[in-house]
């Protein structure tokens, strides 16, 4: 018998230049291969009212363009080669986090979904927010290291 089971992966982004965000994010979009039962070929697809609604939403939302340059092959990936598992389906959600420094939006990011830590008493929280994001000033100053097995 088969189990299904739900991976949670946490990912996030500082914007650290939204117009060079936003054309990466339109260059993909342009040269990607979408298409709906209203327009079966691609160009068509890019010439309706859906796909040029969608062109302006990644040229004035940070957040829109963020997930058009999410590529679902590399997180399928995740599981390529691993023994006993494979990847069958993926949500992608892509929310903006409450927070004008990085430590606010670390807050943000860890209490994402969990309604029941607002508004209490989190000291230990705190501190682990404080931690991680020395972590990511250090890990900044060094340069960026992909992780094992990934292009840079």
């Amino acid at each position: 018998m088969a189990k299904f089971m739900l991976i949670k992966i946490g990912l996030m982004a500082e914007i650290t230049d939204a117009a060079a965000l936003r054309e990466a994010a339109l260059k993909q979009f342009d040269t990607a291969d979408i298409t709906s039962d209203d327009h079966p070929e691609t160009a068509d697809w890019h010439a309706s009212e859906e796909g040029q609604e969608d062109r302006r939403l990644i040229s004035t939302e940070d957040k829109t363009a963020l997930w058009h340059l999410v590529d679902p092959a590399k997180v399928y990936g995740l599981l390529d080669g691993r023994p006993g598992a494979k990847a069958l389906s993926m949500r992608l959600d892509v929310d903006e986090l409450e927070g004008t420094t990085r430590r606010g939006a670390l807050s943000a990011f860890l209490r994402h979904g969990h309604a029941e830590t607002a508004g209490e008493d989190t000291g230990d929280l705190n501190e682990f927010i404080a931690a991680l994001d020395e972590e990511i000033t250090n890990r900044m100053a060094s340069g960026p290291v992909p992780p094992e097995g990934m292009d840079p």
